[in-house]
């Protein structure tokens, strides 16, 4: 099974949101939508688009929506041929920006930064010409954040958060949430809904810890994120079987800006990923155990698609042990263990093994090494003249668990 990789985008001025389907997955590029395979190799391009800013898919994986906020349109693609097969005009309302599904209607949140007016809109897509049904707003001054699961619609502005019914695609207004009544006071942030509708995961406005709310009563089940510190979470994403919920977690510094997947029922941080260092993260989408991330290189200024490979999966064990000196030249060994993730032994495997001399940033691969039936290996090599080498095992996904490694750094002088 492959491992995590990293695919670079090039250069772009806008990069806004990512969807999964149908094998592929699908990245927002201003201008572009990118198109990759579930391994992270590039696919193609649907090109000629006026400011994309929010795709979702089809419950059936076979269409890929677009708000198209230049153009002022949502296009519907083909998602096994790439292929545009209707635009819906959105002229009367300008800047269509978010976009949501349930069932066969597609929900639009629309407006334009520099008119002070929005709203949010739903379209039934089993008609040929589907006609705007505006949704019920206390008038917001911009594109209000949108989010539908199930038999439920989330439309949040700044301060307020409405959770509607959906009875045969018709918002039938369930309540209302305020959020300086619940101590955000920086409004509603991001929203993720799990799959039955029954819970939000949202982020605040600013830096704190995020929440889950039960959208039956209308109140806050969880919090999130407290035993990290003071930090500023977004971009919350659920996994598909509803049991994880991966967020974006920033600091003051960049090059501590990793992504974390916390347990949504315990609320227990499970994993977190190293964030490649000097990147901005932006959006995530699952596609099956795996997760996806487009995040920038702030240096210069390069966008990549990120795949986490089995995120979703419990990760194995990897020890590995040697000495902390040797001489240069002279036979160095060592020992290591791999353990599955329920702490059974895994059978005889075989573990990848490479290394790297100090002020290098890549491994050079070493011959593989066969474990013992409980997991036990042992392999030894002659380090070269540089100061110091690091080592590493790695164990790459299976099925049911995610790959694993451990390093280990030896100090080399005289001979």
């Amino acid at each position: 099974m492959a491992a995590d990789s990293l695919t670079p985008l090039g250069h772009v001025t806008v990069t806004s949101d990512i969807a999964a389907a149908a094998g592929k997955v699908f990245v927002a590029m201003d201008d572009r939508i990118v198109v990759a395979d579930t391994q992270g190799v590039l696919a193609g391009n649907i090109t000629g688009l006026a400011e994309v800013r929010d795709l979702v898919t089809s419950p059936d994986g076979t269409r890929l929506y677009a708000a198209l906020r230049g153009s002022h349109e949502v296009i519907e693609i083909n998602t096994d041929d790439l292929a545009i097969i209707r635009r819906i005009d959105l002229a009367a309302y300008h800047c269509p920006s978010r976009l949501a599904m349930s069932g066969h209607r597609l929900w639009v949140s629309h407006g334009c930064p520099w008119e002070g007016s929005a709203g949010a809109l739903g379209l039934d897509l089993s008609v040929p010409a589907p006609q705007p049904a505006v949704v019920s707003l206390d008038n917001p001054a911009q594109a209000p954040r949108i989010a539908a699961a199930g038999n439920t619609l989330v439309v949040a502005d700044f301060w307020e958060l409405r959770v509607y019914d959906l009875q045969d695609g018709v918002p039938a207004l369930r309540g209302a949430m305020d959020a300086y009544d619940h101590g955000l006071w920086n409004g509603w942030g991001q929203i993720a809904l799990t799959p039955d509708g029954a819970t939000a995961i949202t982020t605040p406005g600013a830096v704190n810890d995020f929440d889950a709310w039960d959208l039956t009563t209308l109140t806050k089940s969880r919090s999130y994120g407290k035993e990290e510190g003071t930090l500023d979470y977004a971009s919350p994403t659920i996994s598909p079987d509803g049991k994880q919920v991966a967020v974006t977690r920033g600091t003051d510094d960049v090059e501590d800006a990793p992504l974390v997947l916390f347990d949504l029922n315990t609320g227990a941080a499970v994993e977190t990923f190293d964030s490649q260092s000097l990147v901005t993260i932006y959006d995530l989408v699952f596609s099956g155990s795996d997760l996806f991330a487009v995040i920038e290189n702030t240096l210069n200024g390069t966008f990549h698609l990120w795949r986490m490979h089995g995120a979703t999966l419990p990760p194995c064990k990897m020890t590995l042990t040697g000495p902390d000196t040797s001489g240069r030249f002279k036979e160095a060994t060592f020992a290591g263990r791999l353990t599955r993730p329920d702490g059974a032994n895994p059978g005889v495997q075989t573990v990848t093994v490479s290394r790297r001399p100090w002020g290098e940033s890549t491994f050079e691969p070493l011959p593989d090494v066969t474990t013992n039936a409980d997991g036990t290996f042992i392999f030894s090599n002659v380090p070269g003249v540089e100061t110091q080498w690091t080592y590493k095992v790695y164990y790459d996904n299976t099925a049911d668990s995610r790959s694993c490694s451990a390093t280990k750094v030896v100090e080399v002088s005289g001979w």
